[in-house]
């Protein structure tokens, strides 16, 4: 072994520890960034959340260039939305080489089905990145519960209210009861002179509640909802004018249909049109019969070339409005109306007009 051995000896040692160090470090370093990258975006996805106020669709549509930052080569498929459809297209457009993910989140009438394509190390279950996918997923499925958890406590509310009617009714006919029950026992005319002196101080809040409850009781359900013969050119001549709408009506057809059920589909959906009229043309509505036991109604309005598209995804969404007054429930109701008397309802827009296709069981 000659006196230079030990030196190159060293100094190849010295070159080996080197590179582990600058490996290390190199790594260290990668991972480090990678870590902040993805840090960041789980950040963004829940800040995007709180921004959209957990509103699922304001979301989803903002939420791609996170996605696709983590290595989300395309995302395709087909989001439902309270009965209508819409089909998504994102990221790189032909074919695409990466594996491929598939999600479905449910809820009620509300449906993400799709299909994420991701790249080799993106699409790794135990990568990083792919937890950020999930947890854009979770978020999601989240936002739905919550829609989900909004209409049931509307439901609530309403099933209370009518509680409360019933309540209000039981206790005017137990004071009622009482009343007689009181009347009966009387025999002495100073405790004749005390009932009357009570009830000209009690009689006139009973009245009141009574005259509230009759007032939200103030029709027949059981004829209000009878299946009649209805002339549907007649019936929405009436919700027109109700409204005071320019209207063109053309065609007739019968049906048998509950005729409150249907002057509230009616009044539901041309009261769009009069909330948010994008022209002062009339509405066309047509009324054709098929002959195959069903009527089509189409409501349409021209539209003005300063107006964008209407959102249709959103129209049937309940508690969904662009309208300061309202609610966000009509066009919801009358689906929903529609579906108890075996009807449809369709939106359709082009770049000239937009409107609804409303398709009605005749049932005879």
């Amino acid at each position: 072994m000659s006196d230079s051995d030990p030196f190159l000896l060293i100094h190849w040692l010295w070159l080996g520890f080197v590179l582990v160090g600058l490996t290390l470090f190199f790594t260290a370093y990668y991972f480090r960034r990678q870590s902040k990258r993805l840090n960041k975006a789980l950040s963004d996805l829940y800040a995007l959340n709180q921004s959209v106020k957990q509103d699922a669709l304001d979301f989803f549509d903002q939420a791609w260039p996170i996605l696709e930052s983590l290595g989300c080569l395309k995302m395709v498929g087909k989001i439902g939305w309270f009965g209508e459809w819409k089909e998504v297209f994102l990221g790189e457009q032909g074919e695409v080489f990466g594996k491929q993910q598939t999600f479905n989140v449910i809820r009620d009438d509300m449906e993400f089905r799709l299909v994420l394509t991701l790249n080799r190390k993106t699409a790794e279950p135990s990568s990083l990145s792919f937890l950020v996918i999930k947890t854009f997923i979770n978020i999601l499925e989240q936002n739905l519960v919550l829609k989900q958890a909004e209409i049931l406590t509307s439901q609530k509310r309403l099933e209370r209210y009518q509680l409360f009617i019933q309540h209000e009714i039981k206790n005017i006919a137990q004071f009622i009861q009482l009343l007689s029950e009181q009347v009966e026992c009387l025999e002495v005319e100073q405790d004749k002179v005390r009932l009357v002196d009570r009830l000209h101080r009690t009689l006139p809040s009973m009245a009141q509640r009574a005259q509230k409850t009759i007032l939200h009781m103030n029709r027949s359900l059981p004829k209000d909802y009878e299946c009649i013969e209805l002339k549907v050119h007649t019936l929405l001549q009436e919700v027109v004018e109700m409204y005071g709408l320019n209207a063109m009506i053309t065609g007739e057809g019968e049906l048998c249909l509950p005729h409150l059920l249907l002057v509230e589909v009616f009044k539901n959906i041309l009261g769009n049109f009069r909330d948010h009229a994008l022209t002062e043309k009339p509405i066309k509505i047509e009324v054709f019969n098929d002959k195959s036991k069903s009527i089509q109604v189409t409501i349409f309005s021209q539209r003005d070339k300063v107006h964008s598209e209407v959102v249709a995804e959103r129209l049937f969404e309940p508690f969904w409005t662009t309208s300061e007054s309202g609610m966000g429930l009509g066009l919801f109701l009358a689906r929903e109306l529609l579906k108890q008397m075996n009807g449809q309802i369709v939106f359709e827009q082009d770049k000239a007009q937009f409107g609804f296709l409303i398709r009605l069981k005749t049932h005879k």
